[in-house]
């Protein structure tokens, strides 16, 4: 491995996407190696950069197949998820689907010259291509390979032939399958002639005559667009699953960590369907019935917790979650959240969370319900000291008319009203209310568990602190409040007055 490769591959780990390119770039210049090409496909793919991404991803493909040698069919594997990743993030559902599942056959042992029968697999006369979620379940329990660790099935999977019953690339074909099924819940939404639902690629490509790097963007010509019929509108787009992230913001003492994650529940029934898990390690917190699709939180935090110790309570806008640290420290952030199945999670193999969150088995796939991204998850760790918050992140799907119909009620009811500023929706003022409580309850929580979870000497210098300048100060650091007494500070624009003065 050269300099450059290795710094590339600690920029990926370090999530530094704009270095791991500059750096592999360096390192490609000097050999095209196949694992080199897929870490800067998935850091163009990570910036949003596809076209380089699947050009990469492509090109380590066709290295990989020429090469054969023991590593070559895992980077053929990964290329072909890698594919399958930036043609959904494409909106090119069909080419997603295909891929992935040529990905799986891959990890199950099929031969490389079966590709082209296999890109014919679900598509109609006309060209369309069709594929369900259930088909995907029914397919993935008859093809569900065992993990072969014996040298005959290493050998078989990497002469390239034989599909065997045994496979050392099991995980590889967990992954792939269960970011079908993702893929799977977009495809089903959309209309039988939908553009995306056409095949457009060749599942074994040809070697790409530019790298990555040698590609420039497309220019759209707006003059020369064609303008769309207003007589024939297009038909409205179903609504998608919203992976976007939650808002957050966190407190913190040397030995715990209180995060909220700010959602809103419809009703007491979706708040009671709400549950957690601090999993065994004490790395990762994962709720499921939280209220988006896929309906399932991850939260990777920054240092183990004691997950006996932890706790969580839901409430009508948030879930809060209370964490107990291992080792009494201060973090720079409470973590990452993510919509995502992170691959440390698929490495456990974990059967009881497989249950839990819908999964019949270790290697088959979730409920369609319950359908989990497997992409790496584009999620930038949350800086700040003591107090931080992560802005939520914009989801790109469709507004639904179910949502446009709720928008239009919201409007206020028109009846007869002498007022200059018109008539008042009181349902809506009586809703501000409510919020208006949710919000000061919030509060009063903070400071609640702000005070339960400080140390006795944190407990006297806030009640010092506060106490002493009538509501305006508040200080957790009794070597400072105890010198002397707590002044008064009253807010920017606002004077301090004594009592009857």
């Amino acid at each position: 491995m050269s300099a450059f490769s290795e710094a590339g591959f600690k920029a990926i780990e370090q999530r530094n996407w704009i270095e791991a390119i500059d750096k592999l770039t360096k390192a490609i210049d000097q050999s095209k190696s196949p694992a080199w090409l897929l870490a800067r496909s998935q850091a163009f793919m990570e910036t949003g950069q596809l076209e380089k991404a699947i050009a990469d991803a492509e090109y380590a493909y066709c290295t990989a197949a020429e090469r054969g040698n023991d590593k070559s069919r895992k980077q053929m594997i990964e290329a072909q998820y890698r594919r399958s990743v930036c043609f959904f993030r494409r909106k090119e559902y069909a080419n997603s689907d295909i891929c992935a599942v040529w990905s799986q056959r891959l990890a199950k042992g099929v031969a490389t010259k079966e590709a082209r029968s296999v890109q014919r697999e679900g598509v109609n006369d006309q060209g369309f291509y069709f594929a369900t979620v259930k088909e995907a379940i029914a397919e993935g329990a008859q093809d569900k390979p065992s993990e072969g660790n014996d040298q005959m099935a290493k050998l078989s999977a990497l002469m390239g032939g034989n599909p065997s019953d045994k496979t050392p690339y099991l995980k590889d074909w967990n992954k792939a399958h269960m970011w079908r099924c993702q893929v799977l819940s977009f495809l089903e939404n959309l209309p039988e002639d939908d553009p995306a639902r056409k095949v457009t690629i060749e599942l074994a490509p040809t070697k790409p005559s530019k790298l990555g790097t040698d590609i420039q963007p497309v220019k759209t010509d707006v003059a020369k667009a064609v303008p769309t019929s207003s007589s024939t509108p297009p038909p409205a787009p179903a609504p998608a699953p919203n992976p976007s992230n939650f808002r957050t913001q966190f407190y913190q003492t040397d030995t715990t960590i209180t995060v909220s994650v700010f959602m809103k529940f419809s009703g007491k029934e979706d708040i009671d369907n709400v549950e957690v898990r601090f999993l065994s390690g004490g790395n990762f917190v994962v709720a499921k019935g939280v209220p988006r699709q896929p309906p399932v939180l991850f939260i990777q935090v920054h240092d183990r917790i004691s997950v006996q110790k932890s706790s969580y309570r839901v409430a009508s806008m948030k879930l809060e979650l209370t964490l107990v640290k291992e080792v009494p420290s201060k973090w720079p952030g409470f973590g990452t959240q993510s919509s995502s199945l992170p691959e440390s999670l698929i490495a456990l193999d974990d059967p009881g969370l497989y249950q839990w969150m819908g999964i019949t088995e270790p290697g088959s796939t979730l409920q369609e319900q319950d359908v989990v991204v497997l992409d790496e998850p584009s999620v930038k760790p949350i800086s700040g000291s003591d107090l931080g918050s992560e802005e939520a992140a914009r989801s790109e799907a469709p507004a639904s008319s179910a949502a446009i119909s709720s928008q239009s009620s919201t409007k206020a009811p028109a009846y007869p009203t002498s007022s200059k500023s018109g008539p008042k929706n009181w349902d809506n003022i009586a809703k501000d209310d409510d919020d208006d409580e949710e919000k000061s309850a919030d509060v009063q929580h903070f400071f609640q568990k702000l005070f339960k979870d400080s140390t006795p000497e944190q407990q006297r210098a806030m009640m010092k602190s506060y106490t002493e300048s009538n509501g305006t100060a508040l200080s957790t650091d009794w070597g400072s409040v105890s010198k002397g007494k707590v002044e008064t500070q009253p807010p920017t624009g606002t004077e301090a007055k004594k009592w009857g003065a």
